[in-house]
């Protein structure tokens, strides 16, 4: 039993790791921002049904994806058909997240990590919220609300009578 236990670990492809370098929580916090970043683009832009190597990299087949609107919640799917759907349904042509702007610490890159990402479609003006859960560097949730948005300048100070 035991000898069939090790053949099968000995068997058994381990899935590296890309992150294990990455030790600071800053650095982590916008290495895997920018990962979401580059899965939504290669999701936008991949062609065919078939297996992207590019997509395969950012994240795992059983990775479910999510875009609530409204009141009502939206199952996208999972691994790659979920991926293309979010950035088929997000649009986006933007995207923003919050820096790092707590002390830094240590971080294992590989470990489960969070992080949130907004996607704004600037035509339908429509942002989308999305938080990436990763797990050895790869996606394995992707789940968010979209959101319409108003944007506008706020005029200049007027002078008051005394100048100021």
């Amino acid at each position: 039993m035991i000898a069939a236990l090790l053949l099968l670990a000995v068997a058994t492809p381990v899935q590296s790791c890309e992150l294990e370098n990455v030790t600071s929580a800053s650095e982590l916090h916008d290495v895997l921002a920018h990962r979401a970043v580059s899965l939504v683009v290669a999701a936008s832009t991949a062609t065919g049904s078939g297996v992207d190597p590019k997509l395969s990299r950012l994240l795992d087949s059983t990775a479910e994806f999510s875009l609530g609107g409204g009141d009502v919640g939206r199952p996208l799917g999972t691994g790659i058909i979920g991926a293309k759907a979010l950035a088929a349904t997000m649009k986006a042509t933007e995207f923003r997240f919050f820096g790092w702007d707590y002390m830094d610490g240590p971080a294992r890159g590989c470990a489960e990590q969070k992080v949130s990402v907004e996607f704004i479609d600037a035509n339908d003006h429509l942002v989308s919220r999305v938080e990436f859960k990763f797990k050895g560097g790869r996606v394995i949730e992707a789940k968010g609300w979209q959101r319409s948005f108003k944007i506008g300048t706020i005029p200049p100070k007027q002078p008051t009578e005394s100048g100021n």
